[in-house]
């Protein structure tokens, strides 16, 4: 099982967790998402120039592009889908090494399921420069399960029964590979997917926390705290400042 994921929702969520700016774009550079500011430095030249690569790339030996101004910040390019350009592209910078280092102490990989690699090489986010090669056959299964049924209400053993796996063999490998438990990999994910609702709506800290699999708000909130060092309110506020 695989989730396709189109050029918006990888920028959406991708903005939501880090607040690096970020777009989307359709294969034929029709803008689809926009969070943040490209243009803080006024590299227009820089951003026309990945666009232009991008759109009519005379070396399509590349996925990803990154180019840098003379202040040290950094400017990436990227198709969503390595195998199908056609699939769109984002665009995302200004981001400096102090950013990569904040991003690289966020405990999710962006890569799980959203054509992301080329930006995990670039970011330096997984040991194994992507996460294929981060982990296991059965723990990247395990990820693309809870990754299309977070909204549910997922139990280890229903986990582990559709992975054909012992319980405790499932838990030592997942905690061993991933550093985090697997009711706490969840738990990431529903936030990270919540963070985006956040900023794209108004809709009340409650309806969101249930929308993404949470049984009631207090618990989402005491969660988004432990993971982000802020409750949801406060990272809604934070999106514009």
């Amino acid at each position: 099982m695989f989730i396709e994921r189109n050029p918006r929702e990888v920028a959406e969520d991708f903005y939501a967790s880090t607040f690096i700016a970020v777009s989307a774009y359709s294969y034929d550079g029709k803008i689809q998402y926009s969070g943040g500011d490209h243009y803080r430095y006024a590299d227009y030249d820089i951003i026309n120039n990945l666009l232009e690569k991008m759109l009519y790339p005379k070396d399509t030996n590349y996925t990803s592009l990154t180019l840098s101004n003379d202040k040290g910040y950094h400017y990436t390019a990227y198709y969503i889908n390595k195998t199908s350009p056609k699939d769109g592209f984002v665009i995302m910078g200004p981001y400096n090494q102090d950013d990569l280092e904040r991003v690289n102490n966020l405990n999710i990989c962006y890569s799980n399921n959203l054509y992301m690699a080329p930006l995990n090489q670039t970011l330096d986010l997984c040991p194994a420069n992507g996460c294929a090669g981060c982990y296991s056959l059965n723990v990247r299964r395990a990820m693309n399960y809870i990754q299309a049924h977070y909204k549910e209400n997922i139990t280890l053993d229903t986990l582990v029964s559709h992975l054909n796996l012992n319980k405790s063999y499932f838990c030592t490998l997942f905690k061993k590979e991933t550093g985090v438990t697997f009711t706490h990999y969840v738990n990431l994910v529903r936030v990270e997917k919540s963070k985006r609702q956040l900023l794209k709506d108004n809709r009340s800290v409650l309806d969101i926390a249930l929308s993404v699999g949470f049984s009631n708000q207090n618990y989402y909130t005491i969660t988004f705290k432990r993971i982000t060092s802020m409750t949801p309110m406060e990272f809604r506020k934070k999106a514009y400042i």
